[in-house]
Formats: C-alpha cells, sequence, structure tokens
C-alpha cells in the first residue's frame, strides 16, 4: 500500500493523510470528531480538503443545535 503524503506549502514539511480526533467548540459547547487531513508527524495543524471539511460542518451544526436548545430551555 502507498502512503499518501504531501508537502506543506508553508514550512516545507511532509504531510501524511490521517485521521485525528478534534474538539471543536462553539459559545461554550464543545465536541471531539474525527476528522481527516494532512497532517505533519507532531501536532494537529493540518490542512483539509472541501470533502474533509465536511466533519468540521457537522460539528458546527450539532455545536449550534446544542446551544440553541440551551437557550430555549433558559428562556422558558
Amino acid at each position: 500500500m502507498i502512503e499518501e503524503t504531501m508537502i506543506h506549502p508553508e514550512t516545507g514539511e511532509t504531510l501524511r493523510r490521517d485521521i485525528r480526533p478534534i474538539e471543536f467548540s462553539y459559545k461554550g459547547e464543545k465536541i471531539t470528531l474525527d476528522m481527516p487531513g494532512w497532517y505533519p508527524p507532531e501536532g494537529d495543524d493540518g490542512i483539509f480538503s472541501m470533502d474533509d471539511m465536511a466533519v468540521h460542518d457537522k460539528a458546527m451544526r450539532i455545536l449550534k443545535a446544542r446551544h440553541a436548545e440551551k437557550l430555549q430551555n433558559i428562556a422558558g
């Protein structure tokens, strides 16, 4: 199996295709989801394709819904 790699356009580091748990937050709400992307050997400073960003979009939908529900419960 050939490992997928790319060179980071700014740092020159070799990035590898991987899936890592990333914590997303929105107005005090938090969720951790597995985020596909191109990652350096150390750290989570990845580069993401449009397809990868679907996970980010999902996280934001979940967090915004949780926040809205919390506001509804406070209001009444």
